[in-house]
């Protein structure tokens, strides 16, 4: 017997930055970091992911690689 109560976690939904449609099957196509608190991500659709850049990993910039 399952005696786990805890609620089912909702699929994620986000707003495709693009197209801004509403999606259930979100892809992150960027990191925005903050200088002063948290940054947050930005999600696009399956239909529009590939029309953005790979994400960039600020480290490697900071670095110069």
């Amino acid at each position: 017997m399952n005696r786990d109560r805890s609620p089912e976690r909702p699929p994620p939904v986000r707003m495709c930055v693009r197209c801004e449609q509403v999606t259930d099957d979100p892809v992150l196509v960027h990191e925005v970091h903050g200088a002063s608190g948290p940054g947050w991500n930005v999600y696009a659709c399956r239909r529009c992911a590939p029309l953005f850049p790979p994400p960039v990993d600020v480290f490697d910039l900071l670095r110069g690689d």
